[in-house]
């Protein structure tokens, strides 16, 4: 169903940026193009309705391409991170049963992996192949949602969900120029990006540096002035380094900066308005569900802790213990084989999310915890029962328990391990065992030893004794 909006954009506004790379410039009606041709060289590959691929890029033209192409064929998207593991990759592709994966080249997997390895430049067939619209009960993508019980959960959202999702982008226009410095893999970049670009007929303008954002800064206030970017969506944490950038940019046709992931910090609002003249509005979203509330408020620095109000058609409501309850046609109708966890989260036709907040008289949301333990490390969401798990596996460990600490750039927060070990372990030992196995963001920066781990009488493990 969203593959149709490629067709009406290439209609529409042919020759209009769709997207922008470096010195690479692609109209709508040559985005099309590629995407025909690309879904014509998977069909040649034995790629076909029903089969999951792995779409394993960084941002650019390669990953919008090959995902409505495998869409376009009644495939099954599996958006990962380039920076996993072999545990990792391996997990998630005999999670989703995949039958192929797209990347630059080929990544390293553990045993009992059997997929076809394909590069964007070999699928690009010469000749175009027009592409399905499914129905709306069809799964569309297969994603991975963090949390508190383990390995990170597989869930299904459909065509007609992501469709449902893309309509609720009312507040980005035709000649919108967004910034595309989150990753796609992610729903927030998927959505608030790719989505939102598509559905609107607008231009994405992507990061072209690779280097960590601290490094990529300078590059990313270039282009956000010489493409006259209008949208942002962000992190807290982008937003800070940038209003610390040296040198000067000139933001002017910026007009809405973004920022979701964690709670935007009231110093970064101020230090970003007043370097730049422009506000950061709050968003509130989750992988089950896409984007939820957005802050489109006249007065933003007024309401600058407000994540805002429902988009679209979602209705939220706060549950017991001040709990936050969403419904949305967006959302995912629950896990994959958690038939357990479902009856506990989706009820009704509601998700319960985990996270804490309360609702004003005008139907602002403000959140104001969560009950969930996921650590947000510049941008990223850490599961640290994952963590913990890669840990007790080293030979040495005996126990292991992972927290959030503070101490992290601008107080952003630090995955720290807690481990009871034999004799002989030192903590680069740890670390370097959880990078083999790890995307660096979870590798826990500070190991503690300890002779115990603190526990309840009921054996209840204390993290407030760790942090």
């Amino acid at each position: 169903m969203v593959n149709g909006f490629l067709y009406a954009n290439a209609a529409r506004r042919p020759d209009h940026d769709a997207l922008v790379h470096g010195e690479q410039r692609i109209g709508h009606a040559e985005l099309l193009d590629r995407v025909e041709r690309t879904a014509h060289g998977l069909a040649d590959h034995g790629v076909s309705a029903g089969d999951a691929v792995a779409v394993v890029l960084p941002n650019g033209p390669d990953f919008v391409i090959s995902f409505f192409a495998i869409a376009g064929l009644g495939a099954v998207v599996v958006p990962l991170n380039p920076q996993f593991r072999a545990d990792e990759l391996t997990f998630c592709l005999q999670a989703c049963g995949v039958r192929a994966v797209i990347a630059e080249q080929r990544l390293e997997t553990r045993a009992g992996v059997d997929v076809r390895w394909l590069t964007p430049a070999e699928l690009l067939a010469p000749q175009p192949l027009g592409l399905q619209i499914s129905s709306a009960e069809e799964p569309c993508v297969f994603s991975f949602s963090s949390g508190s019980t383990g390995r990170p959960k597989r869930l299904a959202r459909t065509h007609g969900q992501l469709w449902a999702e893309a309509e609720s982008y009312t507040w980005i226009r035709p000649d919108d120029r967004l910034f595309c410095a989150i990753p796609l893999f992610h729903t927030y970049g998927l959505g608030c990006c790719m989505i939102a670009m598509i559905r609107n007929g607008a231009a994405l303008v992507f990061l072209d540096d690779a280097h960590p954002f601290v490094l990529a800064r300078r590059r990313a206030l270039d282009l956000l002035e010489g493409e006259a970017v209008t949208v942002f969506p962000g992190v807290p944490f982008s937003f800070r380094l940038l209003a610390e950038a040296p040198g000067e940019a000139d933001l002017s046709r910026l007009r809405l900066c973004l920022s979701a992931g964690t709670a935007l910090p009231r110093p970064t609002f101020d230090a970003f308005a007043v370097r730049f003249g422009v506000p950061i509005r709050q968003l509130y979203g989750s992988t089950e569900t896409g984007t939820l509330t957005v802050n489109l408020d006249d007065d933003p620095a007024a309401s600058f802790a407000s994540v805002g109000r429902p988009v679209g058609d979602v209705r939220v409501e706060i549950r017991d213990d001040d709990e936050i309850a969403v419904a949305s046609p967006a959302m995912t109708r629950g896990y994959t084989d958690r038939d357990d966890l479902n009856r506990r989260v989706f009820r009704d036709g509601w998700y319960l999310t985990g996270d804490l907040g309360r609702l004003d008289d005008e139907g602002r949301l403000f959140v104001t915890g969560r009950k969930k333990l996921l650590i947000e490390v510049a941008g990223h969401k850490v599961d640290p029962i994952e963590v913990e798990d890669v840990v007790a596996a080293h030979p040495k460990v005996r126990e292991a328990v992972v927290v959030a600490v503070g101490g992290g750039s601008g107080g952003e927060e630090t995955v720290k391990a807690v481990v009871v070990a034999g004799d002989g372990c030192g903590e680069q030992e740890v670390i370097e065992f959880c990078r083999a196995r790890l995307a660096n963001f979870k590798v826990p920066r500070v190991v503690e030893f300890r002779d115990e781990i603190p526990k309840s009488p009921l054996g209840k493990i204390l993290r407030k004794y760790l942090v």
